[in-house]
């Protein structure tokens, strides 16, 4: 199958066109930048230039695919502001509508994110109540404009929500360096439950939604084994040989963060993702202790390698 995987140079992006190849399939990175290109073929994908705010690009992006997955995300710290944020993601989804009709695309893959949900204690599936806030309404709205062009047999429309995907980079790199330098903190009491999944594991389910998922359907992906988010951070100290890190009151993560990711990070989320294995994906990573455990032993290895040729110039 020829898939056509917008945002194909960021952190998921290069995992799903990853799983795609790994798969047999044709993956068509779409990507902004020309530097980018590189990170595409590494992962076994063809690089193609374009834009989701630019129609031509992604006609000629997605001709002859048989279905498009919608990744791209400009970050808040982008230049462009938070506007471009939403232009991104909403104004990119309806783009990319309107090309899979013209193109025959015969199925889209809105991706999204499990922040839409509303916390709650008891486990989350797909027909839990919804509460997006700050960025989570635009992975809310581009859901909208995806699902309301769902025609099955003519374009099939799947969303997929992903739990926190940990991998070398995004938010994990950030909080990894915090806790190395023992200056993380967690909100209260930091028993709030938080759904992981590794970040290949992700790639692979969508994969699996983009071969065998169902017309309109929305599937959660998580590795089924929420944990606190006291407990997920602390282990990530002791692997990194550190302390256990201390905690904020919600007063104090309001004024650092801002009303919405402090809500997001007090939130109690145990998601499912029962309905998506029963399309058949099995995490490799079972427990976010498997995955992080490897993914730490993969940092280090990389900081080293990075650290070698820069120590050797020193001596010189």
């Amino acid at each position: 199958m020829k898939v056509l995987v917008t945002g194909a140079g960021g952190f998921l992006g290069q995992a799903v066109v990853r799983a795609l190849s790994d798969r047999g399939h044709e993956a068509i990175g779409l990507v902004r930048r020309p530097g980018q290109r590189s990170t595409v073929v590494a992962a076994g994908g063809t690089p193609v230039l374009g834009d989701v705010l630019v129609p031509p690009s992604l006609a000629r992006a997605s001709a002859g695919c048989a279905a498009a997955i919608h990744l791209a995300a400009t970050h808040a710290d982008d230049p462009g502001s938070t506007a471009l944020v939403e232009r991104v993601r909403v104004e990119g989804a309806h783009n990319l509508v309107r090309s899979a009709r013209a193109q025959r695309v015969r199925r889209l893959v809105i991706g999204s994110g499990y922040w839409v949900y509303r916390g709650s204690a008891s486990v989350i599936t797909e027909s839990s109540p919804l509460d997006p806030r700050g960025e989570s309404r635009n992975n809310f709205e581009a859901e909208r404009a995806g699902l309301a062009a769902n025609a099955p047999g003519a374009l099939d429309v799947l969303v997929v929500r992903p739990g926190m995907v940990y991998g070398d980079g995004a938010w994990f790199g950030a909080l990894r360096e915090a806790v190395d330098a023992g200056a993380y903190r967690v909100i209260e009491e930091g028993m709030n439950r938080w759904s992981f999944v590794a970040l290949p594991d992700t790639g692979a389910a969508y994969t699996r939604v983009v071969e065998e998922g169902l017309a309109g359907e929305v599937y959660n992906v998580t590795d089924g084994r929420p944990v606190s988010w006291r407990e997920f951070v602390g282990f990530v100290a002791e692997r990194l040989g550190r302390p256990a890190p201390g905690r904020m009151s919600i007063v104090d993560a309001v004024r650092t963060y801002g009303a919405d990711v402090a809500h997001h990070l007090a939130a109690d989320r145990a998601v499912s993702s029962a309905k998506l294995k029963g399309l058949g994906w099995t995490p490799r990573f079972p427990t976010y202790r498997d995955g992080v455990a490897e993914l730490l032993a993969e940092i280090e290895q990389r900081i080293r390698r990075e650290a070698g040729p820069r120590d050797r110039r020193e001596g010189e």
